[in-house]
């Protein structure tokens, strides 16, 4: 006799991972940086109520302030007292080298190194730090400048030419004038770095690892 249960029966799809909307990418020698693909990032006070992109060890508000980019550049928002240049503002189009006062205190600088990129990086410059233990963060809009000169956005005054980030859909690729290694597999020119690859050539070591806000 066949006896059919009517328990309900749980069933657990299967779990996919998101592509991510930020990397740490770990430079040999060099440093570390949170890299931040959005569009839109949101700037605040590092604590467990408050859930933004870039979160600060500082006197600020949970979310202070917010960083668009667009076709004319980068706009801040202000949400909280914020100030540019030592002028208070509630918008601005920022310029490379302009330097962002949240609150009181938790000044930033604003770089766009590279004429040909819309990519752009962040510096505390007031003794404050990120939550994550990095020197710097980076708005990567289409690519990602690793060389030599001022007009990179990591410098490595070592390296012979530069090592270019670029995206890839939903993935970031690396492109290089020579031998590379990623994750131990031997690459001409370019390649894909996923979340926890490494990358080597005879010049330069990097990491880079997901680093997705937390929820």
């Amino acid at each position: 006799m066949c006896t059919v249960s009517l328990e309900p029966t749980l069933y657990e799809a299967p779990r996919t991972l998101e592509p991510a909307s930020q990397y740490l990418l770990w430079v040999d020698g060099v440093g570390g940086f949170l890299v931040c693909l959005s569009h839109r990032v949101t700037l605040g006070q590092a604590s467990p109520e408050s859930v933004v992109d870039i979160p600060l060890l500082a006197d600020v508000s949970r979310h202070h302030a917010t960083m668009q980019r667009d076709a004319e550049g980068y706009c801040l928002e202000a949400i909280r007292k914020t100030q540019v240049n030592g002028q208070p503002t509630d918008k601005a189009l920022l310029r490379s080298a302009d330097r962002v006062t949240l609150g009181s205190s938790c000044q930033m600088q604003f770089w766009q190194p590279v004429p040909t990129s819309a990519s752009a990086r962040l510096e505390l410059v007031s003794g404050h730090r990120f939550l994550h233990p990095v020197d710097a963060v980076l708005l990567m809009a289409d690519t990602l400048l690793i060389g030599p000169g001022p007009q990179a956005h990591v410098v490595m005054p070592d390296l012979p030419q530069p090592l270019v980030l670029y995206r890839q859909k939903t993935s970031i690729a690396v492109r290089w004038p020579g031998n590379l290694l990623i994750d131990g597999q031997p690459h001409q020119g370019k390649g894909v770095l996923e979340a926890g690859s490494t990358l080597q050539t005879e010049q330069v070591t990097l990491a880079l690892e997901r680093a997705d806000k937390p929820r």
